[in-house]
């Protein structure tokens, strides 16, 4: 794609806009891609905003979709386009900020339209920073998917019992509101023995420093000993060990993927004081194990004699 194809799609996308000051807010795109960088890095952060401002009323979102049908295009298009552009954007002959500043903009057009159409899905912008060199950048196996994977930066053996730290080579700045959870892969639960040991690992918003994953084997140092009984000539008896069977070791090789991040929007608590919380809602009655496990199987009432 180059810088022609790229103006011709951008083109596309403001045909979706039907509000004057969305279409105003977007025309000077295509000139700003021509800018000297000192200048573009005056005037793209307004242009910017003021397109992302024109997008937060709510007329203005359903114009954006009532755009997308009279053009045949559904939110899941828009998300596959994004995609397929996304990753041609980085081989355009443009700088990191003008290909920012791109990418800033039609992930708004994203969110508003999945917003507008009641679909959860966002695209949440995280900077990112590789602090080794053979990192990688966490990936959606599939576009449905939850969670990131993520890859090891080093061949990693963990021994039975033991617990260790395996680098990511990557930092990220999540923005305020929102953490990383680290969780297991599926398959290697299914498959080995190793575990994130704090299932799922926190990633707070303020955490700068390079993301290590807990892993912990859990299968056992030693898994069982097989004896044997000896009765000497004197009828002593004594016990002797014919095999031991040892926990397995699980290496995690360099550049594998090993767990996966999930972003998660955390909402904040507030408390204040109470004389008596059971005047709010239903008291469950019970604690630990009151609800016991399994299903009382409610027998008839046998009749008195």
């Amino acid at each position: 794609m180059d810088e022609q194809e790229l103006q011709g799609y951008l083109g596309d996308l403001s045909k979706l806009l039907d509000d004057d000051s969305a279409m105003e807010a977007l025309a000077p795109l295509m000139n700003l891609l021509q800018m000297p960088e000192d200048e573009f890095e005056i005037l793209a952060p307004g242009i910017l905003e003021a397109f992302q401002q024109s997008l937060n009323n709510p007329n203005d979102k359903l114009n954006l979709v009532q755009g997308l049908n009279a053009m045949g295009m559904k939110s899941e298009d828009v998300t596959e386009s994004l995609t397929d552009f996304l990753d041609e954007l980085d081989n355009l002959p443009l700088s990191a900020q003008k290909r920012t500043f791109i990418k800033n903009l039609l992930i708004s057009i994203t969110n508003t339209v999945n917003e507008t159409e009641g679909i959860a899905k966002k695209y949440i912008t995280v900077p990112i920073e590789f602090c080794h060199p053979d990192a990688k950048m966490p990936q959606y196996a599939h576009v449905s998917d939850s969670g990131m994977d993520v890859f090891a930066v080093e061949e990693v053996t963990v021994h039975p019992g033991e617990t260790v730290l395996v680098p990511t080579g990557i930092k990220v700045a999540l923005p305020p509101g929102y953490e990383l959870q680290v969780r297991p892969k599926s398959g290697r639960a299914l498959k080995t023995k190793l575990r994130v040991a704090n299932t799922p690992g926190t990633i707070d918003a303020g955490y700068r420093d390079e993301i290590k994953v807990i892993i912990e084997n859990v299968d056992p140092p030693i898994k069982s000993i097989t004896t044997e009984e000896n009765i000497d000539d004197n009828g002593k008896v004594d016990y002797r060990i014919t095999s031991i069977e040892y926990g397995s070791d699980y290496t995690i090789g360099k550049g594998e993927k090993f767990c996966q991040l999930v972003l998660v929007e955390v909402p904040k608590a507030t408390m204040y004081v109470t004389n008596n919380v059971q005047d709010y809602g239903d008291d469950r009655q019970g604690g630990f194990g009151s609800t016991g496990l399994f299903e009382k199987v409610n027998e008839p009432a046998k009749e008195s004699k």
